[in-house]
């Protein structure tokens, strides 16, 4: 099965395509598309189809299956599906912003309240993350990691940034770094990860407040050690500003605890709300929970939803 991923190249939407592309077994081809203007502000309408039809990654022969997340990944999704005759099963990720008739298969986030007859929705984003991937992965980077860790406990920080939602501001970030710097003069052993979000401020303060602290900082710099820390660890710490990154925390089997932030929005109060309601994730203040957690993981059932869709459209066409 020959299967297109296409978002305009924001991270977060390739994590959506390519978790849910691993699940069904197929090797997708990774597309990348910007629309220039003024089609970029039409999509996802038709009316963008006129921008699509100049990208050089959009020609024939279509594939089998496109997924697709990201605005301006709309209009190319509905593209193909037009001009394959409707051979091309078009999958978007989140919500289209138009009505999701003109996909065969949409996947959106309970916060975004899309409902439809071809919608599934999920508290949880598809991701990449497997429970024997984390294994692997935190032994390739244990000794990386955990040098000089000693008997403390590994925790993971998970810093996100400033976003449309959240301000993240200096006096929250002070006060997260003060909460990691108690627990690391405890029996803790913080393994840290700035995102790209995150202003060059943030690791600058963090490695002084640090100094003389075991401790592993992360800043973008070199290999990522990410899915090592999430395997290591045996709490973990997630900035409110991140959908994603709290969902993944949540594919391990530790303890996630979200450290709250002024301002968000209808959406992320709405998924923190059903996240602690679920008693997925806590709230993070200093201390560390102690509860036992579970891994949930809503990739599998993504997948399995979108390939039950495709085959019944494949025997409804025959």
């Amino acid at each position: 099965m020959q299967v297109w991923a296409i978002t305009g190249g924001r991270r977060g939407n390739d994590v959506l395509v390519l978790g849910v592309a691993q699940a069904l077994g197929v090797e997708p081809r990774l597309i990348h598309t910007q629309l220039n203007a003024p089609w970029r502000w039409l999509s996802p309408y038709k009316a963008a189809f006129r921008g699509v039809r100049d990208d050089p990654t959009i020609a024939p022969p279509y594939p089998d299956l496109v997924l697709a997340s990201g605005r301006q990944a709309a209009a190319h999704a509905r593209f193909i599906g037009l001009r394959s005759g409707g051979h091309s099963f078009t999958a978007f990720f989140q919500n289209p912003l138009i009505n999701p008739q003109h996909f065969d298969f949409v996947w959106a986030p309970h916060h975004d309240r899309l409902q439809g007859p071809n919608v599934m929705s999920t508290l949880l984003s598809p991701h990449m993350l497997t429970q024997e991937g984390l294994q692997a992965d935190a032994e390739t980077w244990r000794a990386r990691l955990l040098d000089g860790a000693g008997a403390k406990t590994p925790i993971a920080v998970l810093i996100g940034g400033p976003n449309s939602a959240y301000a993240f501001s200096r006096d929250e970030f002070g006060e997260l770094t003060a909460y990691i710097v108690s627990l690391a003069d405890q029996n803790f052993f913080p393994m840290i990860t700035v995102s790209r979000r995150s202003p060059p401020e943030f690791s600058t303060y963090l490695r002084d407040q640090l100094a003389g602290h075991a401790h592993f900082l992360w800043n973008n710099d070199g290999d990522n050690p990410y899915t090592g820390i999430l395997g290591l660890a045996q709490h973990i710490i997630v900035t409110a500003d991140s959908v994603n990154m709290v969902g993944e925390a949540c594919a391990t089997d530790a303890p996630v605890q979200v450290f709250e932030l002024a301002g968000g929005n209808r959406k992320f109060r709405q998924f923190h709300g059903e996240m602690q309601a679920a008693g997925f994730t806590r709230t993070f203040r200093g201390d560390l929970t102690k509860r036992l957690s579970a891994p949930v993981n809503a990739t599998p059932d993504i997948a399995a939803a979108l390939r039950r869709a495709l085959e019944a459209k494949r025997a409804a066409s025959v």
